[in-house]
């Protein structure tokens, strides 16, 4: 497997690709097919942040000194559009990552995707490199999504591992967090009119409070932190003292059956292509079985 310590790795990306995967577990389609560009633009997220933001070296250095492709390919980038020292990927126009994007996609591809594939022992998935997919093992699938945060905290312990040796102690410091934090949740603001216009959202999905300019938050339904995905099935809209006290918590089964029927009601294909009710029923369950146990209600 990529996330054991005796698989060889030259670069550190089979780990990289692993939670390219991990991070897009619900964005599957009915085949539980993703393509190369999500993949791939999950994958440059993440390495444009440890490689550019972090400055940790993803390979060892070799006797001419040389960088790997994707390194060279995010380098390149960062003085093609003269982007700041620490610019983190978030804060890239959607133009500029859309580049960068189909170039490591370009370079990475031809490697990346097989290389885990045989770690695997070729039964995680497969894949189609002309065409640009990838496709789970349905087997494979349920027990990635049952043991999530297992699976994401032992390859973050090995990749941690790796990234020690080939690091000096300086910039390896925090790297569990480094390698967490390499995908951030992005602005939510741009959700908030689509739900207050579309699916007439004015008041907190919890509480039923009524919402104001000052008091509206956008709130991933399952937190984001085990989800790891913006997707609108599983927005709502709520109230700042729900939304805070929610936090990291799934709110009780009734609030469930209340986003379902929501779902049903709008015609939300429009905005998420891939949303079935029974792709939510099952990452709420997945969520409960990683440990997502403490229910919360408003008071």
């Amino acid at each position: 497997m990529a996330l054991s310590g005796r698989s060889r790795h030259a670069a550190s990306y089979k780990f990289g690709f692993l939670k390219s995967i991990l991070d897009n577990l619900y964005e599957v389609d009915e085949n539980l097919t993703l393509s190369f560009d999500q993949l791939f633009g999950k994958f440059a997220e993440i390495y444009w942040n440890l490689i550019l933001k972090y400055h940790l070296r993803q390979s060892p250095d070799n006797v001419e000194g040389n960088t790997t492709y994707l390194e060279q390919t995010l380098l390149e980038a960062k003085s093609k559009y003269m982007i700041p020292e620490d610019t983190p990927y978030e804060s890239l126009t959607y133009q500029i990552a859309l580049d960068i994007n189909s170039k490591v996609k370009s370079r990475c591809k031809n490697n990346v995707v097989g290389a885990l594939f045989g770690d695997t022992q070729e039964l995680f998935y497969s894949f189609d490199k002309k065409s640009e997919w990838l496709r789970i093992n349905p087997q494979m699938y349920t027990f990635v999504c049952k043991h999530k945060l297992v699976i994401e905290k032992l390859n973050y312990f090995e990749w941690a591992k790796y990234l020690e040796k080939v690091n000096s102690s300086r910039s390896s410091d925090h790297l569990l967090t480094k390698i967490d934090e390499s995908t951030l949740r992005s602005n939510l603001n741009r959700y908030r009119k689509i739900l207050e216009d579309e699916f007439e959202s004015h008041n907190c999905f919890y509480c039923g409070r009524k919402l104001n300019a000052q008091n509206t938050h956008v709130d991933h339904f399952i937190p984001w932190s085990f989800i790891k995905s913006d997707d609108i099935w599983n927005f709502v809209l709520s109230c700042n003292t729900c939304n805070i006290k929610k936090n990291d918590k799934l709110a009780e089964h009734y609030y469930l059956k209340e986003l379902l029927n929501r779902n049903s009601k709008y015609d939300i294909l429009r905005f998420a292509s891939n949303y079935s009710p029974k792709k939510l029923e099952d990452a709420y369950d997945w969520a409960k079985s990683n440990g997502y146990s403490t229910v919360w209600r408003p008071a």
